[in-house]
């Protein structure tokens, strides 16, 4: 075996060094796609459309029990909604990070190489900015639910050999973020062309430019509690450069699969099939007595309880008849509540409406006109723009009620429903500012319903709704509310010197640890 190893390795280095300069070449692939040849635009599209898929670990199935959208009677250990009880679980807890950093359809590789492969290249300088803006979608949710995180060095395995990346600081990522918006949306320029290959606006640069100054206004009222001279600063300029005055401007991505054909390919079948199967979470008592005690209109088209949870027939939507589940119990537990019926099982309790939630083809919300409406509110009332609170109020929950729309044609609110919802729901005012702001921040978090990550981030940086902690055993918080996510546990394995330098400056990685604007 030696002899003829020996043989193979001496002919081998004889072939070599009998090869001439065009070694290299014969050696390429003549099919392979290069960077030359490989348009930036098909990147751009798999990466809006990777980096939109519902994802159920972290957002459905953490934070929207962590604010109370969701509930469950499943014990810890054996569910999905973990969010729900305040426990662990390695795949939940990971799942915004490994899908965000996954190389083939994470979003983040795909959308890095869109941006360097379109640099310096004045016909694709749409492509190029929308791609910087797409940038902030990505990670303002990775650094709202870790804190610290890969940002300037994420995703230069191949370009640079980099596989153990710093953390930033969520400091610098949110400073970095508010320049990059501003200097990309100002550069988008409509004489330059549209982006064919953009699946949210179809290139239109003027929906970009107030989608950009909306995502920046939303990072801005992120530093209300650590920086606002900071945030108001950034507030203004976002509203000088224009946000979005109608719920068309909506930032969302629809899934192309209504019959699920490619549900492998897309991924975003998870969250659909988490939330319209026969034993999903169901909704929580919090939000849905928040919406039946105030007669909201939305309730009858979110929420449905079915006599035959296999049978999409036995649906009921009709809120007089219906409940939501207190959080934190399970199935022993729950029958000492007051509102358990003992001639029922656990769907005696209200679940999503499937046939507008639930859909393969359904939209991914990532920020809409009602949030922009009630952040502008907010903003009057903390004095850093001018405008009528009031206004901006009603114009945030009647946005709010007609984007039910956007995920089925039949959930139409009219403006006789909304308008007769404001005059029974009346703003507060502004002359008791808290009271403002709760009532705000509390309607901003039932806009945000099936968009649990922008939701849990307002609801830490806002303070409202006032939501009551669960204490199951063995939860993470000690009772406490949870304000972040654990890092992956290979973290302390594959990029150990970053890893623990990111605890050493945040603090534990645990669930109790305050991301860097959750000040308390």
């Amino acid at each position: 075996m030696k002899k003829t190893l020996s043989v193979l390795l001496a002919v081998g280095a004889i072939l070599v060094s009998g090869c001439d300069g065009d070694f290299e070449q014969l050696n390429k692939d003549p099919n392979a796609a290069t960077a030359e040849g490989f348009s930036p635009a098909y990147l751009f599209t798999s990466a809006q459309l990777f980096s939109s898929r519902g994802d159920d670990g972290a957002s459905l199935h953490y934070t929207e029990p962590f604010v109370q959208h969701f509930a469950t009677l499943s014990d810890a250990g054996t569910f999905d909604f973990f969010g729900d009880k305040y426990v662990y679980n390695k795949g939940g807890s990971e799942s915004l990070w490994k899908n965000t950093f996954n190389a083939v359809n994470g979003g983040s590789k795909l959308l890095e190489d869109a941006i360097q492969l379109s640099k310096d290249k004045p016909e694709l300088s749409n492509l190029h900015n929308m791609a910087r803006i797409w940038k902030t979608v990505i990670y303002h949710r990775l650094t709202d639910l870790y804190g610290d995180v890969p940002y300037s060095e994420a995703n230069q395995g191949f370009s640079a050999q980099n596989y153990k990346p710093k953390y930033d600081t969520q400091k610098d990522i949110y400073y970095h973020m508010l320049s990059e918006l501003e200097d990309a949306t100002a550069k988008l320029d409509a004489s330059k062309g549209g982006v064919t290959a953009d699946i949210v606006y179809g290139g239109d640069v003027a929906k970009w430019k107030k989608f950009g100054y909306s995502l920046m206004l939303r990072l801005a009222m992120r530093l209300q509690k650590v920086e606002p001279a900071t945030a108001e600063a950034w507030v203004k300029r976002a509203v000088a450069g224009g946000v979005f005055t109608s719920v068309d401007d909506n930032m969302y991505v629809r899934f192309p699969d209504k019959t699920g054909a490619n549900q492998s390919l897309v991924n975003g079948e998870s969250w659909t099939l988490s939330v319209s199967g026969v034993s999903p979470g169901k909704i929580s008592a919090t939000i849905f007595n928040f919406m039946k005690s105030r007669n909201d209109p939305r309730l009858k088209y979110m929420v449905a309880v079915y006599s035959d949870p296999s049978k999409a027939s036995t649906k009921n939507t009709d809120p007089a008849v219906q409940k939501g589940m207190p959080n934190g119990f399970n199935l022993v537990t729950i029958k000492s509540d007051a509102s358990w019926d003992n001639t029922k099982d656990q769907h005696q309790y209200s679940g999503i409406n499937r046939d507008v939630y639930a859909k393969l083809d359904g939209p991914r919300m990532c920020i809409t006109y009602g949030e922009v409406q009630l952040m502008l509110a907010e903003a009057v009332i903390r004095g850093w723009i001018s405008g009528d609170a009031e206004a901006l109020y009603k114009n945030g929950v009647a946005g709010a009620m007609k984007n039910l729309a956007k995920y089925d044609a039949s959930a139409v609110i009219t403006d006789a429903e909304i308008n007769a919802y404001l005059t029974a729901n009346p703003f507060v005012g502004v002359a008791d500012k808290e009271k403002a702001y709760e009532q705000i921040n509390t309607q901003y978090w039932a806009a945000c319903f099936m968009n649990g990550l922008e939701a849990y981030a307002n609801v830490r940086r806002s303070g409202y709704p006032k939501l009551t902690p669960i204490n199951y055993p063995s939860n993470e918080t000690d009772g406490t509310y949870p304000r972040r996510l654990r890092y992956p546990e290979d973290e302390p394995v594959l990029n150990a010197a970053n890893y623990n330098a990111a605890v050493a400056r945040q603090g534990t990685d645990n669930f109790k640890t305050r991301v860097w604007w959750d000040k308390q």
